[in-house]
C-alpha cells in the first residue's frame, strides 16, 4: 500500500505570514479567485500549503526568494523616523524603506513607491493622519494597502476614528517595537 501524504493546510494568518501580507489581503485574493481556498465544516477558510507556495511564486516571480516588504514611514518626528529606519531596515533585503514627513508627501509616495505597508503618524502638519488613511484606502487598486497608525495621543475615540478610516492597527507612542515587528511579519 502506498503512503499517502495528506496536504498541509494553513490558516489565513499563517498564509498571510508566509506571503508577507495581511490576512485581509489573503481573504481578498481568495474572494477574487486568485488564491484557492477551502472551507472547513465550521465555515473557516483554509489554504493548502502547496497552493500558497504556487501563488507566492506567481505573485513573486523571483521564485523562492520572497519579495521584500515595502514600508513607507510617514512621520514629522525626525528622531522617531531615524529610529524606525534603524529598526525596520536590514541588510538581508527583507524590507525596502521610504519616508515622508507629511501627509501630502505621503500621498505622492504612495503612488510612486507603491508600499505594502504605510506606518502613519496621526498628528502631522498640513493634513491629519486619519484623512491620509482614508484617501489611501479610497485609491483605486490600493484598498489592500496596509495602514498602521501611530500616535502619542491615542484615545479610544481617536483609535476608532483611525480604524473607521481603514487603519489595520493603531500603536501608541512610544511604540511597542516587538509587537510592531510581529504585526509586520518581520519577527516570529
Amino acid at each position: 500500500m502506498d503512503n499517502v501524504v495528506e496536504p498541509k493546510y494553513l490558516t489565513p494568518a499563517e498564509a498571510a505570514k508566509r506571503l508577507r501580507v495581511s490576512p485581509m489581503t489573503v481573504r481578498a485574493w481568495a474572494n477574487k479567485g486568485m488564491l484557492v481556498s477551502e472551507t472547513t465544516a465550521g465555515g473557516h477558510r483554509r489554504y493548502r500549503e502547496d497552493e500558497v507556495d504556487r501563488f507566492s511564486r506567481l505573485w513573486n516571480p523571483a521564485g523562492n526568494k520572497q519579495r521584500p516588504l515595502r514600508i513607507l514611514i510617514v512621520d514629522d518626528d525626525k528622531p522617531l523616523m531615524g529610529f524606525l529606519i534603524e529598526l525596520l531596515g536590514d541588510s538581508e533585503g527583507q524590507t525596502i524603506l521610504e519616508t515622508a514627513s507629511d501627509g501630502f508627501e505621503a500621498g505622492h509616495k504612495v503612488h510612486t513607491f507603491l508600499p505594502d505597508v504605510v506606518l502613519l503618524d496621526l498628528m502631522m502638519p498640513g493634513i491629519k493622519g486619519t484623512e491620509v488613511c482614508r484617501r489611501i484606502k479610497n485609491l483605486p487598486g490600493q484598498a489592500e494597502m496596509r495602514v498602521i497608525a501611530m500616535s502619542g495621543y491615542l484615545t479610544p475615540e481617536v483609535e476608532q476614528e483611525l480604524l473607521d478610516a481603514g487603519a489595520e492597527r493603531c500603536f501608541t507612542k512610544p511604540l511597542d517595537t516587538k509587537e510592531l515587528l510581529r504585526v509586520l511579519g518581520l519577527q516570529g
